[in-house]
């Protein structure tokens, strides 16, 4: 909520301050509002798959006006993103990390300031996973950085650390990785 969002930090708002402080804190009050995106909606999609059939027909139904074309059927974009999900769920590795807790909120401070997350995946005493869709695993350019693993051009393991300090047993942290690629890659990296 808008009110959770001025009494408590999170990832999200520290990566947005660092990407343009204008803007996150435009945001923070409701001055302006980040456009609705395809790639958001087809991570959302794929993060909805994977936090249980009930949750995921309530997005379906949610958003279907824009998921779906005139004749039926999804749109391109979300036919890709079915098919990221599925080729996920064919690797038992993989789904062996996303067992666990699903979006698993945690409060707490660092420095005396507090933080709220929202886990994807949360298996106490064991690890903290992060669902993510990508382009591609290539590096990326950053002006003034040069080449970034995408991971690190996303600032995922800054998220992350973020995450391992508010749950504070400091459990190792995964990315669960679905490219957008045909066929879809997937990888688990160790942040």
């Amino acid at each position: 909520s808008a009110e959770a969002n001025w009494e408590y930090m999170s990832a999200s708002f520290v990566k947005e301050m660092m990407s343009c402080e204008a803007r996150a804190i435009a945001e923070m009050r409701g001055e302006w509002e980040r456009p609705q995106s395809t790639a958001l909606m087809v991570g959302s999609f794929v993060d909805a798959a994977f936090d249980g059939p009930k949750t995921f027909q309530y997005w379906l139904d949610e958003n279907s006006a824009c998921l779906v074309k005139r004749g039926g059927g999804l749109k391109a974009e979300y036919a890709r993103a079915a098919e990221m999900v599925d080729r996920a769920k064919q690797d038992a590795v993989f789904m062996e990390f996303m067992r666990g807790q699903k979006q698993k909120i945690l409060t707490g401070s660092i420095d005396g300031i507090p933080f709220k997350c929202k886990l994807d995946v949360y298996r106490k005493g064991e690890r903290i996973v992060d669902l993510k869709t990508t382009k591609d695993m290539q590096p990326m350019y950053k002006p003034g950085e040069g080449r970034l693993s995408f991971a690190d051009y996303w600032l995922w393991p800054l998220q992350m650390a973020i995450y391992q300090y508010i749950e504070g047993n400091h459990l190792p942290c995964y990315l669960a990785v679905i490219t957008k690629e045909d066929p879809p890659d997937i990888a688990v990296i160790q942040v």
